[in-house]
């Protein structure tokens, strides 16, 4: 009896681990993340090895402004799979947001070679190029994004500050309405484009009158 009781433990506490799993998954993207964090943290207890636990960890973390124990939980998971690109992408995103773009890069730069069809790595790439000033690898990186996902307005709305930063305000005009055909009435996003559609009347002006 002794061993048919040790069996049947063995066999509920997998199923009962997944759906623990699968409310704190529910939680975060409700975006209820504390509360997906509490249950997460005892889901880490029961299945140490459990890389889904680590990476929507890191995501409470990251949403919630916890850009240090963001990248510490996925640390501790690329211990357990190193080539896991939602670790390698939180963590180079959680040094973007503290503006440690060198450190960044590198973990975009990976997660590129391990999954290059993920559009989003691209974009972050260029975001931090984008804040370094670093215009013409901005833009290589923002239309790698659009080549492999032209539904997001943030991708042309951010190759759009690109052009317009380099004084190429016809292309900036062109993605500034793209991207407010992706998300329509959007203010900042009207306010850039009637600043660009300026910018390029000046400069048309001043060709005109050399």
């Amino acid at each position: 009896m002794k061993w048919v009781s040790v069996i049947i433990i063995l066999l509920i506490i997998p199923s009962v681990s997944y759906a623990s799993f699968q409310q704190a998954y529910e939680l975060y993207k409700k975006g209820k993340y504390y509360d997906a964090e509490k249950l997460l943290l005892r889901e880490k207890e029961l299945s140490p090895n459990n890389l889904d636990v680590y990476a929507v960890l890191g995501w409470c973390y990251y949403y919630t402004g916890r850009y240090s124990t963001a990248i510490e939980i996925c640390e501790e998971g690329l211990k357990i799979n190193p080539n896991d690109t939602r670790f390698l992408t939180t963590i180079g995103r959680s040094f973007f947001e503290f503006k440690r773009y060198n450190e960044a890069i590198p973990y975009f730069e990976r997660s590129i070679a391990l999954n290059p069809s993920y559009a989003y790595n691209y974009y972050y790439l260029g975001r931090v190029y984008l804040d370094q000033g670093k215009y013409i690898l901005a833009e290589t990186a923002f239309s790698a994004s659009i080549n492999l996902q032209d539904d997001r307005y943030i991708f042309y709305r951010f190759r759009g500050e690109v052009y317009e930063k380099m004084a190429n305000y016809r292309s900036s005009e062109d993605d500034y309405k793209k991207a407010l055909t992706l998300k329509p009435n959007d203010p900042k996003l009207k306010e850039a484009l009637i600043r660009v559609i300026s910018k390029q009347t000046e400069q048309e002006i001043e060709f005109s009158s050399q």
